[in-house]
């Protein structure tokens, strides 16, 4: 794995200088107003050699925010986006789209349509095996950027869950919870903001290791997010330390749209 090609989220702007002195050097900065779950800020304070993460579900209001800073959202390197219409509105600017549904990006054949639709690369599931990774970065049409390392997103709504079922339990209310579910015995660290609530895995995923047994030609980049690790334990992760687990890789999800085959 080409640490040149590893696309990286910022939590802090001193985060910046401390990965370019480990080599990695794209930058991908989550959005006030237009992101949900990372840390995120103002578009004016952003660099503009950096890519921008616009994940949240749009509604009327929040459309009319990307069409009024379309000049300015166009002057970055590229967007890793969710929503259709932010799609919409970018696809004739130049700017490269990644096109980033956490669960949906899980067959060449979905990936080819978005490719051929006007999007740049997509985003690979992280809810898959190594076969099944390694067909769609066969398959796929262009590069793909391969999601590495993070806190897999189990899900994603617009209602704002834990404040909610906090007063009704009548416990103190916060925007960010550690929830332990004691039957499948898995820790989530739950996430409320403005604009819903997202819950991860507490535990971090590690495809590192995995990552340089694929053909390095077909990735556009490896997606690392971190959201609570100095730099040096990325450095570390990234030459191999050992961190995290393995996610889906050995243990296939039948909660997913499998490859197209002629029957």
């Amino acid at each position: 794995m080409k640490t040149s090609k590893i696309l990286i989220n910022i939590n802090d702007f001193k985060e910046i200088s401390e990965y370019k002195k480990i080599g990695i050097d794209n930058f991908l900065f989550a959005v006030k107003g237009l992101s949900i779950g990372y840390k995120a800020f103002s578009l004016e304070d952003i660099p503009k050699d950096s890519y921008l993460l616009i994940n949240r579900l749009m509604d009327t209001d929040t459309i009319a925010l990307v069409r009024q800073n379309i000049c300015l959202i166009s002057e970055f390197r590229g967007v890793l986006f969710e929503d259709v219409g932010v799609f919409n509105l970018l696809k004739n600017t130049g700017i490269e789209l990644i096109w980033f549904q956490n669960h949906f990006a899980t067959n060449s054949l979905s990936i080819n349509t978005w490719l051929s639709k006007g999007a740049n690369s997509a985003v690979i599931s992280n809810e898959l095996t190594r076969d099944e990774i390694s067909n769609i970065v066969a398959n796929a049409n262009a590069p793909l950027v391969f999601n590495v390392f993070g806190r897999n997103q189990i899900m994603y709504s617009r209602r704002h869950l834990l404040s909610n079922f906090n007063k009704f339990a009548n416990i103190p209310d916060t925007d960010d919870m550690t929830l332990h579910e004691p039957h499948t015995d898995n820790t989530f660290l739950a996430r409320e903001e403005e604009w819903g609530t997202v819950l991860f895995n507490k535990e971090y995923f590690n495809y590192c290791e995995f990552a340089s047994q694929l053909d390095d030609s077909k990735i556009r980049y490896y997606l690392i997010f971190n959201m609570d690790l100095p730099v040096l334990k990325i450095e570390n992760i990234v030459h191999g330390s050992p961190f995290g687990n393995t996610g889906f890789l050995d243990k296939r999800t039948v909660y997913r749209m499998e490859e197209y085959t002629d029957r």
